[in-house]
């Protein structure tokens, strides 16, 4: 798990490599109004956004890093967690949880936050 802390507009940047490629999952929050946080998300070319609420079912999104190998329990998958809202600093914590039982990815870090 990695945790960042970030302000509005700010790119979180992940180089997830696997199998000789290296593909870029990014992340920004680019509102926050009614304890809703609107994300953006982009990897491999493939964007999305999402309306999130800390503690509640919709906390969280999931990106699918790699397809599954035999069943579908062996997929490489990221969930991006909103975890809360600091309204004194005007950031959004988020927790990073990488989901890879077979050790077929490596995660860089391109954001320290």
């Amino acid at each position: 798990m990695k945790t960042f802390n970030v302000a509005k507009d700010e790119m979180i940047k992940i180089m997830v490599k696997s199998e000789g490629q290296e593909r870029l999952l990014t992340w920004r929050w680019t509102l926050y109004t009614d304890k809703a946080l609107i994300v953006h998300e982009s990897f491999d070319r493939f964007v999305g956004q999402h309306v999130l609420y800390a503690g509640y079912t919709n906390q969280s999104f999931r990106k699918q890093l790699l397809p599954a190998l035999k069943s579908e329990r062996d997929a490489v998958y990221a969930i991006v967690v909103f975890k809360k809202f600091d309204e004194g600093a005007k950031k959004a914590q988020f927790d990073l949880l990488l989901f890879d039982k077979e050790k077929r990815v490596v995660l860089d870090y391109l954001t320290e936050k």
